[in-house]
């Protein structure tokens, strides 16, 4: 069906990729500008519409980096009703003000400037003016916005969903030509498993072709205990629970996979990514648990979608708990090297080399 409208669709699909292509090009050639800003900054980004597990990997980069500098985080703040800037407060923002993902964030990281706005020069200009401490902003899905000018540039690409055996718009999920990866610093294979061999990894890195000045890593999910929603109770092994698997989510394969080598799943409920939670989804949640529950039966929802469910209070007698996650982050095959050291190294020499100029 997808397939049968996309060739609906085929010639604004030539007009589409057209303007990219030229929209890319005037940015290349410099007729159109980029702004750097007098801060430092690494832009978290992809080529495809959809998830490739952007928000970990800004956590990472938070958890790397708030030791050493003051942080900031900025992010288009998506499915959120509000327009415009604003600066994240956990005593006046929720998930519809500001987004799930920054929220989630900056309830995990309160000592962090979390901004949403979907002009991002804008956006940092305003953050290093209301917090002139500010050494380094992180940018959330940034990949595209070519009219500011990062640092250092991450694109993230699925094991399973590689750029290069995808299509652009409408035919794949691709919002640029192939190509556009040849901007990036790094390029981070993320959702990628633990078992898999080095001849797969050795295959897969040379499909993407990486260019001399980029640097190859490959990224797997590590989960974490759970938690519970509102009372704070701590679950490290879940293999005696029978599970009910509430998502909102762009692709929750894997976590699908990591419960059900743990314990039985019994319902899976399921929403649209960033879906807006209403009262007759809580009667179909309530409706649900209380016809599917066996003895231990809870049910797991993820970090994101749990700035939304806290909202409804008919939910506090549910037992509702959290899978956080996070990561690990390991090298190319064919170039041994220690993420976190280059990073921190590549931020340090971007410093160096930019108070020279100052």
């Amino acid at each position: 069906m997808r397939t049968f409208f996309a060739y609906l669709l085929y010639p604004i699909t030539i007009l589409y990729s057209i303007g990219v292509y030229l929209r890319n090009l005037f940015y290349d050639l410099g007729w159109r500008k980029s702004i750097k800003h007098n801060v430092t900054t690494i832009g978290v980004g992809n080529l495809k519409v959809g998830g490739t597990g952007k928000t970990p990997h800004v956590e990472y980069l938070i958890e790397v980096f708030s030791d050493i500098y003051k942080v900031g985080v900025l992010s288009r703040g998506y499915g959120r009703k509000t327009k415009g800037l604003r600066i994240i407060d956990l005593e006046k923002d929720n998930a519809l003000s500001v987004g799930d993902e920054p929220l989630q964030m900056k309830q995990k990281y309160p000592n962090i400037v979390f901004a949403v706005c979907e002009d991002r020069n804008k956006a940092i200009e305003e953050m290093i003016k209301q917090h002139k401490d500010l050494e380094l902003i992180i940018l959330d899905d940034s990949f595209q916005h070519r009219s500011l000018s990062v640092d250092l540039s991450i694109l993230l690409t699925e094991y399973s969903k590689p750029f290069f055996k995808d299509r652009i718009l409408p035919f794949g999920l691709l919002r640029e030509q192939k190509k556009g990866y040849k901007r990036a610093d790094y390029i981070i294979i993320t959702k990628s498993h633990q078992n898999y061999t080095l001849g797969d990894k050795v295959s897969f890195e040379s499909q993407i072709k990486p260019k001399k000045y980029q640097k190859v890593f490959f990224s797997n999910i590590d989960y974490k205990p759970l938690y519970s929603l509102l009372s704070g109770q701590v679950i490290d092994d879940f293999s005696n629970y029978s599970i009910i698997l509430l998502t909102a989510i762009a692709d929750n394969t894997q976590m699908v996979e990591y419960i059900s080598g743990k314990s039985s799943i019994l319902e899976k409920i399921e929403f649209p990514d960033h879906y807006n939670f209403h009262d007759k989804d809580i009667d179909n949640m309530l409706g649900v648990y209380n016809s599917s529950k066996q003895d231990n039966t809870i049910i797991i929802t993820t970090e994101k979608d749990a700035t939304r469910l806290k909202a409804f209070e008919r939910l506090k007698d549910l037992p509702i708990f959290v899978l956080p996650i996070g990561l690990t982050i390991t090298s190319s095959v064919m170039k041994s090297t220690n993420f976190k050291e280059i990073i921190i190294d590549d931020v340090q020499q971007n410093k160096s080399y930019s108070r020279l100029y100052q």
